[in-house]
């Protein structure tokens, strides 16, 4: 086999230059790897201008560098390079663990079944290359037409495929332990990843072999870094929604988080986290803040995170809309990928009526407010609606009604919040079998005086529970006033305890939520 090695090193993050615990960076790791690959003969790394001063550069890789790639320009690319070669190993440069031995299994599956793209599934990202036959890069190319397909992504090739699929032939090696549940990313690119490669690697994992091995049996080390930080800065609300435990437990709630208070927040997540997911408001309404607009800039201003926008449609001006559509539209790339502004309208019904039930007057408003959004945040810009017992037509027709109109639906499953209300499910979801809780593993919620819940569904455990005011033993620290290092640290024994034992010996709330199966980006 004469096999071309690709790897595309255009847009790393710093990550990928940060020195692992075996003392090498990801780049120089992945190299070494795809060198090792079966049949490889050509070593070509896709770096962006200014790549060839990198220092430890391998001899013998050669180097095609550009100003900035497209999917069209890596798929042209790619098709510059092939003709000559048996088939194409394609892969990102910052996975320091491709493994040489599934590499094989891959090509030679692709070659013995005359495959035209080939991939592996069940494991976790990072692991495995994608292969192509001699001039499928080409054919990919053109099926873009004129269009660039815009920045390359993780799942380029796939994507471009996907869009005349049946016309291709595929093939796949399948893992033997679906790892896919953990959603990992073996790739230095990002603060939260690398402490997952580093803490991997120590334990033992250098192969896909490994990956079936050491990841089942330490899921205490997953929990890396939070990715998601709910954040709440406004205390009141103007709607009292049947659906929401926060009319209950905080009637007449007033206040705000300063904009001075939340950019400073800002930075220390960003210190802490690398990149992040930033959510207003945590309960409250946005639209009531004196000073969104300085809080919404804040997030623009920090490439390293996005905002989520969770509103009720009630409050906001359509050219303070447009306004912020334009500085979404200015802001930076975001580091995570994400776009930099996205939006979430709670409506919860099709019709005025429903609406009044669940969550009172103002539906007209918020649905004028919803449509100006998904013109102005095409992309970006959701509809929302729980499902309820009880209720399956009226979602049946908010889903249809809003797909037909071009907007993007999210129907989400009803939350109890651990008994503080009644049990509506209208189905069982959760898995058959239990796993630690996503929010655990991922979240960091913040509410207004800088309390951080475990998790979102503990703000209220006290009160249902005792009747009172929520326990201190459900809250891991203050943001305001410790390090966040420190408070996260303080989640630690909750999760491994969801790692270790089985759901009858979980403390109470978490043996009875229905929660820890959702996940938020």
């Amino acid at each position: 086999m004469n096999a071309l090695a690709v790897l595309y090193g255009g847009s790393l993050n710093g990550a990928a230059f940060e020195p692992l615990s075996c003392g090498k960076n990801a780049l120089i790791l992945a190299l070494e790897r795809f060198r090792r690959f079966p049949g490889v003969t050509k070593l070509v790394l896709l770096g962006a201008e200014g790549d060839s001063e990198h220092p430890g550069l391998p001899s013998g890789v050669s180097l095609v560098s550009r100003p900035a790639w497209t999917k069209k320009t890596l798929l042209q690319t790619l098709s510059e390079l092939s003709p000559g070669f048996d088939c194409t190993y394609f892969a990102w440069a910052d996975c320091p663990l491709l493994d040489p031995v599934l590499a094989g299994a891959v090509a030679e599956r692709h070659l013995r079944y005359n495959a035209e793209y080939s991939y592996a599934d069940g494991w976790p990202y990072g692991l495995a290359p994608e292969l192509l036959a001699p001039g499928v890069a080409g054919i990919l190319a053109n099926i873009l037409g004129a269009d660039d397909g815009g920045p390359v992504e993780r799942d380029t090739l796939f994507s471009v495929v996907q869009k005349d699929i049946n016309a291709f032939d595929i093939e796949t090696e399948i893992s033997s332990i679906d790892l896919r549940v953990h959603r990992l990313s073996l790739t230095a690119d990002s603060k939260r990843n690398f402490l997952l490669l580093s803490r991997l690697i120590d334990a033992g994992l250098f192969s896909a072999a490994d990956a079936e091995r050491v990841i089942p049996a330490h899921p205490e080390l997953l929990r890396t870094l939070p990715a998601f930080y709910p954040i709440q800065v406004s205390g009141p609300c103007p709607q009292a929604c049947t659906l929401c435990p926060y009319p209950k437990f905080n009637a007449g709630a007033n206040g705000f988080m300063e904009s001075g208070r939340f950019a400073e927040l800002l930075d220390r997540i960003s210190a802490f986290s690398g990149d992040a997911v930033i959510d207003l408001s945590l309960w409250g309404e946005l639209s009531l803040h004196p000073q969104k607009e300085e809080l919404i800039a804040a997030i623009l201003e920090r490439p390293a995170l996005s905002g989520v926008i969770e509103t009720s449609g009630l409050g906001w001006k359509k050219a303070g809309l447009e306004a912020l559509a334009e500085a979404a539209k200015r802001a930076a790339p975001r580091e995570n990928g994400m776009a930099p502004l996205s939006w979430i309208v709670s409506l919860d019904a099709a019709d005025a009526n429903r609406y009044r039930e669940i969550r009172g007057p103002g539906f007209a408003e918020a649905a004028e407010c919803a449509k100006a959004l998904a013109a102005l945040f095409s992309k970006d810009c959701y509809v929302q609606a729980v499902r309820v017992k009880g209720a399956e037509d009226d979602i049946e027709q908010f889903y249809r009604s809003w797909k037909d109109a071009g907007v993007q639906v999210i129907i989400q499953k009803y939350d109890d919040f651990c008994g503080a209300l009644p049990k509506l499910q209208a189905s069982d979801l959760s898995p058959v079998q239990r796993r630690p809780c996503w929010h655990l593993m991922r979240d960091m919620p913040i509410l207004l005086d800088g309390r951080v819940p475990l998790c979102r569904e503990t703000g209220f455990a006290g009160q249902t529970m005792n009747g009172g005011e929520p326990s201190d033993f459900w809250f891991a620290g203050n943001a305001f006033t410790e390090n966040l290092e420190t408070i996260w640290a303080r989640g630690n024994s909750f999760y491994r305890e969801q790692c270790t034992k089985g759901v009858s010996e979980y403390k109470e709330p978490c043996s009875g939520c229905d929660e820890y199966y959702t996940y938020n980006f």
